[in-house]
């Protein structure tokens, strides 16, 4: 009975880590490392202010204008290929996607150092519009990561979330079966507050305090418990989070799909505008030889 209920849990484990989590993309480190650059990025500029005053015309900001003009471009180009050209396959979409969004921010960031922070004309106006795209990027990467995704980067099923939860649910109840009556009373008003759950919609926007709540009061239940029963937790306490994540997504999954698909009537208009005002912004840069490498 034990080896059947072991192979049970790491069955569990595995397509629970396979499947349908989104944590990929919630351990946030595209953002951590794309705000470290940012924070190098800013180091360099103060040095070169003390140097020199830097500005758009100069060479040192003209640098920064086409490296970050360069990463903005291969933002939506590289992204965009990989999701829909046949021949572009290289590696997970997630992974793309982490690209994306790196040089989605860091791109914009150095393009407004070029400008040395200064919102004039089409310059000011096309800084304008990447500003409005980057803070868009993030409401689409925070709508993203409530539709769970396998490693591929693949959407996970409606079907595939209910397999993975009885599985879960049949580990949990052999456990619970074994364990003490206060054991099985945590689990039971574990199941209770799964039932009082927030909707769809909100769900999607409160997620983050809705993990809050929950966690206070699973860890409120646990300190009921004696020692002993504490030390024997373990493997229940990792199922019932589990479950709960995998319910979280099967949840708010079609209105996160929803919300993202009105997302994307915004942001890509808006991505179109940025490229347009920045070539004219080039162009007339390059044509008319406004300030170039001087």
């Amino acid at each position: 009975m034990n080896k059947s209920l072991n192979l049970k849990l790491s069955s569990a484990a595995r397509r629970v880590g396979a499947g349908g989590s989104a944590k990929s993309m919630d351990d946030s480190r595209e953002l951590k490392i794309s705000l470290l650059v940012c924070l190098m990025l800013s180091g360099v500029y103060v040095i070169y202010e003390l140097v020199a005053e830097p500005g758009g015309g100069q060479p040192f900001g003209h640098s920064l204008g086409v490296i970050g003009t360069l990463l903005m471009v291969s933002t939506e180009v590289l992204y965009s290929l990989r999701k829909r050209a046949a021949w572009f396959r290289f590696g997970p979409v997630r992974y793309w996607l982490s690209i994306h969004i790196f040089t989605g921010i860091v791109g914009p960031f150095m393009v407004l150092m070029h400008s040395a922070f200064e919102f004039k004309g089409l310059a000011g106006f096309t800084m304008g519009v990447a500003v409005l795209v980057v803070a868009s990027g993030f409401v689409g990467r925070y709508l993203y990561t409530a539709i769970p995704h396998s490693i591929a980067g693949a959407a996970t099923s409606s079907a595939e979330l209910a397999a993975q939860i009885n599985q879960i649910q049949e580990a949990i109840n052999q456990l619970a079966d074994k364990r003490s009556a206060a054991v099985q009373t945590l689990v039971m008003a574990d199941a209770k507050r799964r039932r009082r759950a927030r909707g769809d919609w909100s769900l999607v926007f409160l997620r983050g305090w809705d993990d809050w709540q929950y966690h206070r009061n699973l860890r409120r239940q646990i300190r009921k418990l004696e020692k002993s029963e504490k030390r024997k937790l373990g493997d229940v306490e990792r199922l019932l989070n589990q479950r709960r994540n995998l319910e979280r997504q099967m949840r708010m999954m079609q209105a996160a799909r929803r919300l993202l698909s009105v997302w994307h009537i915004a942001h890509v208009p808006m991505g179109v505008v940025l490229f347009g005002s920045a070539g004219v912004h080039i162009v007339a840069t390059v044509v008319l030889g406004a300030g170039l490498w001087r």
